[in-house]
């Protein structure tokens, strides 16, 4: 069965993309960071308690990601920049209005210039009052939480999210095969030990020691590399959830997916949520036409071909659970009977009745199998969210 491995170009330029995040706040962990109204403690507590678990992602990324802390900073600014000059030009309007009046009252009218100087007055509380309604006009639309600033930021968010779902699935499908790999470094090195003692007993030749040596080497060298990617892997994750750079933290499994999970899909109505909460489709409903019979025509046509690319994706998705579900449990049938099989080789080298070397490859076997089945489960949960994150309306290139 092929492995879902993360792909290198996905790493690098996720590595080039998170490089770039600026140091925004404290984040997870950090007693600077104040507990949001709408979290309870006890959610916070445990966002807090320096574990990334799956399941926390899209709450981590909200409140820690550097990226969306800023945005909200800075939208946060903008509004709040908005109200005091609002509130400015609305003290200013008082201060005008109370001069109009002095002036009514004080009989000024009775001259031209004290006329004058009242029309001026009212010409230039219109004015204000007009710039003044605009500006809370615009405040209390970008202050709604449907307005389209709000709606950028869940965008963004559910963006990070989205790669912050697939860093954490790349990184449990490496730390899977890493088991596998170090047994074939410590079978690699007792092969190469026993080529070395049957050379001095003259039962090898240099070629047969070069060999062992030469497969130790590369065995080695794989688990430089499942190591790097691992240590990438869990680095960029710790940015996208706002932890430091020097910062360590726990990173959790991938949840269980249960039958009854799988079973309670319903590709119809998840079809018409994909299609009504796409955001591609959403712009291209949102796009001018220009008023035209021509331009509403091909408006009309692209949004039915975008529609229906969104149908077929879930098809395809549906179809991708279904498939990577029973290669997992064939993986997991296979895990089994790899399980019996360690269990008598335990025993058999227990009695002395198995070779190290035997004994080695019989725990490879078994290491192997559990990889291959716990691959399987990482392509089987990443098909799944694939699956939910096209109903919530993101559809990515890396996920046809």
């Amino acid at each position: 069965m092929k492995k879902r491995w993360i792909s290198s170009t996905f790493l690098a330029a996720a590595l080039a993309v998170f490089a770039t995040f600026p140091a925004f706040a404290a984040g997870p962990g950090q007693t600077e960071d104040p507990k949001p109204e709408e979290v309870t403690q006890e959610q916070w507590n445990r966002l807090n308690d320096h574990t990334i678990e799956f399941d926390e992602l899209p709450d981590l990324v909200r409140y820690f990601n550097p990226n969306i802390q800023n945005i909200k900073q800075n939208i946060d600014v903008s509004l709040d920049d908005m109200k005091y000059i609002n509130d400015q030009v609305r003290r200013q309007i008082m201060d005008l209005q109370d001069d109009a009046d002095k002036l009514k009252d004080s009989g000024g009218l009775g001259t031209k210039e004290g006329m004058d100087q009242y029309v001026q007055l009212n010409i230039n509380l219109k004015v204000l009052k007009v710039t003044a309604d605009s500006i809370l006009k615009s405040y209390n639309y970008m202050n709604r939480a449907d307005s389209s600033v709000k709606s950028n930021i869940t965008f963004a968010a559910k963006n990070y999210n989205y790669y912050a779902d697939q860093i954490m699935i790349g990184y449990n499908s490496a730390l899977s095969n890493k088991g596998m790999i170090e047994k074939i470094v410590e079978l690699s090195n007792a092969a190469y030990e026993a080529q070395v003692l049957s050379k001095q007993l003259g039962l090898a030749t240099d070629a047969n020691v070069l060999s062992a040596q030469k497969d130790l080497l590369l065995a080695k060298g794989s688990l430089i590399k499942i190591n790097s990617t691992i240590d990438n892997l869990s680095r960029s994750l710790c940015m996208m959830t706002g932890y430091a750079a020097d910062a360590a933290p726990s990173i959790g499994g991938l949840p269980q997916l249960s039958d009854e999970t799988i079973a309670s899909l319903n590709l119809e109505e998840d079809t018409k949520k994909a299609v009504s909460n796409n955001y591609d489709l959403i712009s291209e409903r949102h796009a001018s036409s220009g008023k035209t019979t021509t331009g509403m025509k091909n408006k009309e046509q692209s949004v039915s071909e975008a529609e229906q690319n969104v149908i077929v994706k879930m098809q395809t998705y549906y179809q991708g659970i279904l498939q990577s579900k029973s290669a997992y449990e064939a993986a997991s049938t296979a895990f089994q009977k790899a399980t019996l099989d360690k269990d008598k080789a335990d025993r058999s080298y227990q009695l002395n009745m198995m070779s190290k070397i035997q004994y080695l490859q019989a725990q490879m076997a078994y290491l192997k199998a559990q990889g291959e089945k716990d691959s399987a489960y990482n392509t089987y949960y990443q098909a799944y969210t694939t699956y939910q994150w096209a109903i919530q309306g993101i559809i990515m290139d890396s996920a046809k």
